[in-house]
């Protein structure tokens, strides 16, 4: 190290809001007992570098320490002046580093609190012994933060500072969250068409976009999951709530503020959701629409869903469906910003995807595989009616537990025997969901004979799609296809044309 006489000194301080107000380390008050120090001691002082309102938990973030760093390592600096160590850093790794750094570049380190001077051994071993003890404070004050909270919560307030849940507000001074009449109003509205009028959340979105209605940051438009988000947030029966993102440590309060919804009206759309989820996260491919799940949209990049249509087909009413598929973005966005790609008919894209298997060229001969004959086919099929049946039982429960909902609504039965009946049925619902979801597992882990080459699978689509039916076309593209990208073009006012982009594989 350097001697201490005619140092090109560095004063560095720092000081985070909280410390400020509690603690009453002021940029200003640190500054002026450094320089005073620096005088007594006939120092020059090089610079002041100053982090304010920062954490002193890394280096990365802060500025000033950062450009010091570099005027050290350029030889402008051969002294370095703090108030504490923990204004340095509060991290042990960090402060260790700092060290050596200050070794490594001839620089002297003081802290005037500590009387601290690394010209000497035992100087740099107490500068050690603070940083740990400087980290463990750390942790101890987020500790006692995490505490804070929690106490908050419990005591009905909420943790929310910036942004609120859409209906509320608070001002600035106040505890206690307030209703926004104009948002409270489009809450209620929300609920009343996805509870009373079946509404689906992309139907409810679409809607709050075609009015206009803003969200609570203005900006964004309404989507599913901004919906469902209304929908499942128990702020609105009068609940606080503390760690959203991690269900271990998660947990509900009463709250202060004033309730927007009745705990019946919130507690039917939570039955709702959960029946919903436990159907069908997203539309599975049928026989009849075996494309779904891989089309996407060359325009704006979202996924295709399918929508089925019905019309009379004789005088008897016989009924005949047809299948098209639809751009995502194009169904609950308003038509200022909703992708404008047209739909297309399934027989439509069928064509298109044969003319493009018919185009590929041929690759070398494929040995050992045959999607027809293959040594599995047997098990998974009947592994797959197995889930079939699963899944049809659940429907039925979902349909009986839609039905006492009704009942409860038309008022036929009470709240009480409601909520016994649909826990009968939640349990039976629970049994099957298990037996689903281990027949599923057992699907998806079970290993291949063999792995199929990028080369394999174009040669075998190329030779057998023409003799595929339905249903091990959709099996084909589940196994293999990662995505089909199609452009959809309006040809003529009431038919649209497809052109295949790009396929890519599962391989």
């Amino acid at each position: 190290m350097v001697s201490n006489k005619n140092l090109s000194t560095a004063i560095y301080v720092r000081v985070s809001t909280e410390e400020q107000v509690q603690e009453g380390y002021s940029i200003r008050a640190q500054s002026e007992k450094l320089k005073a120090y620096s005088l007594i001691k006939d120092w020059e002082i090089y610079d002041l570098y100053a982090d304010e309102g920062i954490s002193g938990k890394n280096i990365v973030d802060r500025p000033a320490i950062n450009t010091m760093i570099a005027d050290i390592k350029s030889g402008k600096v051969n002294n370095v002046l703090v108030f504490k160590v923990d204004r340095l850093t509060r991290n042990t790794k960090n402060l260790i580093e700092l060290v050596e750094l200050f070794e490594e570049n001839n620089c002297a380190f003081n802290s005037l609190t500590e009387s601290i001077d690394t010209d000497t051994p035992s100087g740099r071993m107490f500068l050690k012994i603070i940083g740990i003890f400087a980290e463990f404070e750390r942790e101890n004050l987020v500790s006692r933060l995490k505490m804070g909270y929690e106490r908050k919560v419990k005591e009905g307030y909420t943790l929310a500072t910036n942004t609120f849940s859409y209906g509320y507000n608070r001002k600035k001074g106040n505890k206690i969250q307030e209703v926004v009449a104009e948002e409270a109003k489009i809450v209620k509205e929300i609920f009343q068409m996805y509870v009373e009028d079946n509404m689906s959340l992309g139907k409810i979105a679409k809607i709050l976009n075609e009015r206009k209605i803003a969200t609570k940051n203005k900006t964004n438009l309404w989507t599913v999951t901004a919906v469902r988000r209304i929908l499942t947030n128990p702020t609105y029966i009068g609940k606080v709530r503390y760690s959203i993102q991690n269900e271990e440590k998660y947990f509900e309060a009463d709250g202060h503020h004033e309730k927007i919804l009745s705990d019946e009206t919130f507690y039917l759309a939570q039955e709702k959701i959960k029946n919903m989820q436990n159907i069908s996260k997203t539309k599975k491919p049928k026989e009849n629409s075996y494309f779904c799940g891989v089309l996407v949209c060359s325009l704006c990049g979202g996924k295709f869903t399918t929508h089925h249509k019905s019309y009379v087909i004789n005088e008897q009413g016989d009924k005949r469906y047809r299948t098209s598929y639809r751009c995502s973005n194009k169904i609950y966005y308003n038509n200022d910003v909703a992708c404008n790609c047209p739909n297309i008919i399934h027989d439509k894209i069928e064509k298109a995807f044969s003319a493009y298997v018919e185009q590929i060229n041929s690759f070398t001969e494929l040995e050992g595989y045959d999607l027809e004959n293959d040594n599995n086919a047997d098990k998974k099929h009947e592994q797959q009616e197995y889930i079939s049946k699963c899944e049809s039982k659940l429907n039925n429960l979902h349909n009986k537990k839609k039905r006492v909902m009704e009942q409860y609504v038309n008022e036929e039965i009470t709240f009480e025997e409601y909520k016994e009946l649909l826990n009968i049925l939640n349990r039976k619902y629970e049994m099957l969901e298990c037996e689903l979801e281990k027949a599923e597992s057992e699907m998806r882990n079970k290993p291949n004979d063999f792995a199929l080459t990028h080369e394999d699978i174009i040669e075998n689509l190329k030779e057998n799609w023409q003799y595929l039916d339905n249903k091990e076309r959709m099996m084909f593209l589940q196994k293999f296809v990662k995505k089909v990208v199609i452009a959809v073009e309006r040809e003529r006012a009431n038919s649209n044309v497809v052109r295949i982009e790009e396929v890519v594989y599962n391989c």
